[in-house]
């Protein structure tokens, strides 16, 4: 038997409140006490029972009606029923007030129920794209992706994939053929290929997207397949109080938000070309520990010369490629074909881009453009030099009605874990 949390929600709101997690642990500790079998959250079992409960307020009680449902070829179908009425005096007092996570089940509860075949998918999460008055704040869209992370990992349609952990085992002849094979994916603005997503290759694809409505966040998910077409979709208006004030404040007042929020929100790309930059580990503020590894992976929709930057917290910049043996730019680095994978260190960065002191948050800048780039004015920019050049080339290229793109990656460096013996 299944025991989800999100498979247990109010009557009349649908939401998966705080209650929801309790009885789960009632319920497991009950149903294993009658010699039942629980599963696990993903099990590959083909078979197996659902426990589903509601709730609704009757005076100082509430009742709670409990269905165990048999998915046939039909669909759902209710096997076995039971009611039980609880005093609410002995609730938690928190049980039935809706917190972040309530809506997180909410909206993969109302997902599943749109889901005819009930095959087991993989899942990449794309970031969720932000809009409105909100689309400053870039930690929004990462916030709410790991927001929905323990409802998805509680469900049993649908297992999230982790670039963390898939393209690591990945060798590069391996990422360069997955990079270089973009899916096909219908046209439309929620449709664009995605390097990370073409790495990793899950059955289906996870969107969303979110606005300020009134105090209101509006929130939108849907799953798709590889091709673009819709699978299942949900909605829900989350309260904005229940986000941290740095999140939702769109006056600007809170301090909460850091620059590394406001770098991943920029995003360039002029006259049609686009620039997509990952790594070895995904988009996601990718985590390394001393000693690995690190591989910055490059792609263009069209051929284009590119530049790779390391940024500096103070602004200044280091060029990473194209350099010869001798770290010196090269001004004979041919433009890359569109398509194709760049795979840095191995194409010709002469750093061997292993993590190593000092720790902490890392970003890469990659620049495209069609004509060929200007030299920069060393491989070391200081924070003035390297804001005038990364202008100066934005500028030339909207002059000369070229095609410029910018991508850039935040990612995490930390010292190697301590073993425990």
């Amino acid at each position: 038997m299944l025991i989800s949390s999100q498979d247990f929600f109010d009557a009349h709101s649908g939401l998966s409140l705080p209650l929801a997690v309790q009885l789960r642990g009632k319920f497991i500790s009950e149903m294993k006490r009658r010699g039942a079998r629980v599963l696990l959250p993903g099990s590959n079992e083909d078979q197996y029972l659902i426990l589903q409960g509601s709730w609704q307020g009757e005076g100082e009680f509430l009742a709670l009606d409990l269905k165990i449902i048999a998915l046939g070829q039909d669909g759902p179908e209710a096997v076995a029923a039971a009611s039980a009425k609880l005093l609410k005096k002995r609730l938690d007092e928190n049980a039935l007030i809706a917190d972040l996570d309530s809506w997180g089940r909410y909206l993969l509860r109302k997902l599943e129920l749109q889901v005819r075949n009930r095959q087991r998918r993989s899942v990449y999460l794309r970031a969720f794209q932000i809009k409105g008055n909100l689309r400053e704040k870039g930690d929004l869209g990462i916030y709410l992706n790991d927001w929905l992370r323990p409802a998805l990992a509680e469900n049993n349609l649908f297992r999230v994939l982790d670039p963390q952990h898939e393209l690591c085992r990945l060798d590069v002849e391996q990422l360069r053929t997955r990079g270089g094979l973009p899916q096909n994916r219908r046209a439309g603005p929620e449709t664009d290929s995605d390097l990370t997503a073409d790495l990793i290759r899950a059955d289906t694809e996870l969107w969303g997207s979110a606005w300020s409505n009134r105090r209101q966040l509006e929130i939108r998910i849907s799953i798709l397949d590889p091709g673009g077409i819709q699978i299942s979709a949900a909605s829900a208006t989350v309260p904005e109080n229940l986000f941290p004030d740095y999140l939702v404040d769109r006056e600007g007042q809170a301090k909460g938000l850091v620059a590394a929020g406001e770098l991943d929100s920029e995003q360039v790309s002029l006259g049609g070309l686009r620039v997509e930059l990952s790594s070895n580990r995904g988009d996601h503020r990718p985590r390394y520990y001393q000693g690995e590894q690190i591989r910055f992976l490059v792609r263009l929709n069209r051929p284009a010369w590119v530049y790779l930057f390391y940024l500096n917290p103070d602004g200044s910049a280091v060029l990473l490629y194209p350099l010869d043996r001798r770290q010196r730019f090269d001004s004979q680095a041919p433009p890359l074909k569109a398509n194709h994978l760049l795979v840095l260190p191995d194409d010709g960065c002469p750093y061997d881009l292993k993590v190593s002191p000092p720790f902490g948050v890392d970003r890469v800048l990659a620049i495209a453009g069609e004509n060929r780039l200007t030299p920069p004015p060393g491989e070391l920019l200081d924070q003035e030099s390297a804001a005038q050049f990364f202008a100066d080339l934005r500028r030339a290229a909207t002059d000369a009605h070229t095609g410029h793109a910018e991508a850039r990656l935040e990612l995490i460096t930390l010292a190697k874990p301590v073993s425990v013996r």
